[in-house]
């Protein structure tokens, strides 16, 4: 029955669309980018439109994409390929940077925010731009995306490429 959902579904999007590993990627990340809308939408119960191109919260651009990208690695040469190796290597770098790094960022962001708040009677300005603190992400979040990014690799390579 899968097997048969499957091809049926690889047969009606191969004739309009020719599936590639890169397609794959921006179909994942599409995907991703959606989520994060439908997410922030009832989570704060407001449409926020603008956070499909946002690089705040979660999925991380460079994480979802580095995620995808090691999953069709994986697949296409094996779990013991150089290629594989080099994948993964940067995955952890960037699952790294969206947890430590940006924390530390979120930190500075957060200090220069309060100073800017005590001194507001000093500094009179028009315009009033608040750091973007919220910029770090916690373990739990980048291993669940990272799951859901590998699984969602895992279905389109296996319904559209390998066929």
């Amino acid at each position: 029955m899968i097997n048969y959902i499957s091809s049926s579904i690889h047969n009606y999007l191969a004739w309009w669309l020719p599936m590639s590993p890169i397609l794959i990627v921006l179909i994942v990340g599409c995907i991703m980018q959606l989520l994060k809308v439908i997410t922030d939408s009832i989570k704060y119960k407001r449409f926020f439109r603008w956070n499909i191109l946002s690089s705040w919260w979660f999925p991380s651009f460079h994480s979802w994409l580095a995620s995808s990208v090691t999953t069709l690695v994986l697949l296409k040469s094996g779990f013991g390929s150089i290629e594989f190796a080099v994948a993964f290597a940067f995955a952890v770098l960037f699952a790294y940077d969206a947890m430590n790094l940006r924390y530390e960022a979120w930190l500075h962001a957060h200090y220069i925010n309060d100073l800017r708040y005590e001194l507001q009677d000093v500094l009179i300005k028009k315009e009033h731009s608040i750091l973007k603190e919220r910029i770090w992400h916690l373990p739990l979040e980048v291993l669940w995306w990272i799951i859901l990014w590998t699984l969602l690799t895992f279905i389109f390579y296996y319904l559209f490429f390998l066929k």
